[in-house]
């Protein structure tokens, strides 16, 4: 899931996965039933995912400058602190 003008949909595909945008407006008008309802959906979903990154920000591990000596074990930092976030009670009720 991203912002309007991301345009990685063919690197995801490489990696079996596919790009969930809204979609473009261009030089339409207005956009069709179909594309409103896209965008409503889309938006709902988007809602939980924001609040899944904000329970992870948090933790405030990875506020600071991280020291170029942390690269190799930067990722298994985050990964804890998203297992941590996964012990709050659901977003979703």
């Amino acid at each position: 899931m991203a912002d309007k003008g991301f345009t990685i949909g063919d690197l995801l595909a490489k990696k079996a996965a596919f790009l969930q945008i809204p979609p473009f407006l261009a030089n339409k008008g207005q956009f069709s039933a179909e594309e409103v309802q896209l965008t409503k959906t889309i938006a709902r979903a988007r809602i939980h995912v924001e609040r899944a990154i904000g329970r992870v920000k948090q933790f405030h591990i990875l506020d600071p400058v991280v020291p170029i000596s942390l690269n190799a074990t930067i990722s298994s930092i985050f990964r804890v602190c998203c297992f941590l976030s996964n012990l709050h009670p659901p977003l979703v009720k």
